[in-house]
């Protein structure tokens, strides 16, 4: 029987993340694009709900909680050696250790809902967009990011690009993913993608200063060759 993820639990979580001060505000810096998507989204009101699935170590979620304190905040993770961790980290918002695939949050439905590369770890993602748009409310969007088989990483590195790993069994470039996300309900809001960090010299000085100042100004740019696909969407209105 195929696992509904790639996580192995046999081996020690990848996820696991430090915690200490430099590494806390270079994940804020990772964060911050995303966090301007759903403060622009929401109209600045003080009360919505959030669920972010697949959580990690849960630093998304603290940040959110420091940012939107009057937000429902929700968080799915499989892993639960990761449980513990996230609940370390969080004050208010409320974990589920849950797969991504077949997620079920009882009858809540959500303003915002947020998966960051998670779905590239899905056998079915398509089984994941379903539960979305069942738990999305009008208006609402579904904020994704995946790495990107179109980028330049990929297409530079080859074989050597970071992409490619066994637990990354849904890989796909960046206009497949938006004919993926069409056919499953969703209507495109805005799609980029980041820079250049799947290219080792990128992350290192003096050209990694190009990419960290992308980074820190834009965050992502509509263009189809970064590492990583950024996609923001509602879901579909069927016209009657």
């Amino acid at each position: 029987m195929t696992e509904p993820v790639t996580v192995n639990l046999n081996i020690p979580s990848y996820y696991e993340e430090p915690d200490n001060g430099l590494y806390r505000f270079k994940r804020r810096l990772t964060f911050r694009k995303i966090i301007s998507i759903i403060r622009k989204s929401v109209k600045n009101r003080k009360t919505f709900s959030l669920l972010e699935i697949g959580c990690g170590s849960g630093y998304f979620l603290s940040f959110l909680e420091e940012m939107f304190p009057g937000a429902s905040l929700t968080g799915i993770e499989y892993d639960p050696r990761l449980i513990p961790v996230i609940r370390g980290r969080i004050k208010s918002a409320t974990v589920i250790n849950d797969n991504a695939e077949d997620f079920d949050p009882g009858n809540r439905m959500f303003d915002v809902i947020v998966s960051l590369q998670v779905i590239e770890h899905l056998h079915k993602p398509e089984s994941m967009l379903l539960r979305v748009h069942q738990h999305l409310l009008p208006g609402g969007i579904f904020i994704l990011t995946t790495p990107n088989l179109t980028g330049f990483g990929a297409g530079t590195m080859k074989a050597k690009w970071g992409g490619f790993r066994d637990d990354h069994v849904s890989l796909h470039g960046f206009s497949e993913w938006i004919s993926i996300l069409e056919k499953n309900g969703f209507t495109p809001v805005y799609c980029g993608s980041t820079f250049f960090s799947g290219i080792p010299l990128f992350n290192r000085l003096p050209l990694g200063m190009i990419n960290w100042m992308l980074l820190f100004f834009f965050g992502s740019w509509k263009w189809e060759h970064g590492e990583s696909f950024l996609g923001v969407f509602r879901k579909t209105v069927v016209q009657k």
